[in-house]
């Protein structure tokens, strides 16, 4: 029994201790980059609380708008009235269609914020990795 108590607090301290503290909070709202490569060019997020204004330059924008699950794990959806129409693509639609772009904040490192985007389309679920660096405080 003694063995039993020692292997269960064993493993509690184990779990306990390897547990990232993600501090989520701190990319809740602010303005980031996310760094380009071959396939795809850097853009600058710009993030409220309820928003986020994501440009690649002046005319290629989209504005989202931001449903907080909780302070790690959020919604991203397609805000009409704030995108130009033109640069809504078939593809974007159906993932607002399926429930937006699911975002989750997979850990953190200094300003910068590792993460995972859950797209749906046509019914199959597309994970992409990426990353964003944090470059100002708050955005409101």
């Amino acid at each position: 029994m003694k063995g039993i108590i020692s292997l269960i607090l064993l493993v509690f301290v184990c779990i306990t201790s390897n547990g990232q503290d993600l501090k989520c909070k701190k990319f809740k709202t602010g303005t980031f980059v996310i760094p380009g490569n071959e396939n795809i060019p850097t853009s600058t997020l710009k993030r409220s609380k309820t928003s986020q204004f994501e440009s690649i330059t002046k005319e290629d924008f989209m504005v989202l708008d931001i449903e907080w699950i909780d302070d790690c794990n959020y919604i991203l959806k397609i805000n009409i009235e704030k995108t130009p129409v033109r640069r809504i693509t078939n593809i974007e639609k159906e993932i607002d269609k399926a429930g937006g772009l699911r975002i989750e904040m997979l850990r953190t490192a200094n300003d910068t914020l590792f993460f995972r985007a859950r797209a749906t389309i046509n019914g199959k679920e597309y994970p992409i990795d990426g990353y964003q660096i944090k470059i100002s405080k708050d955005y409101k």
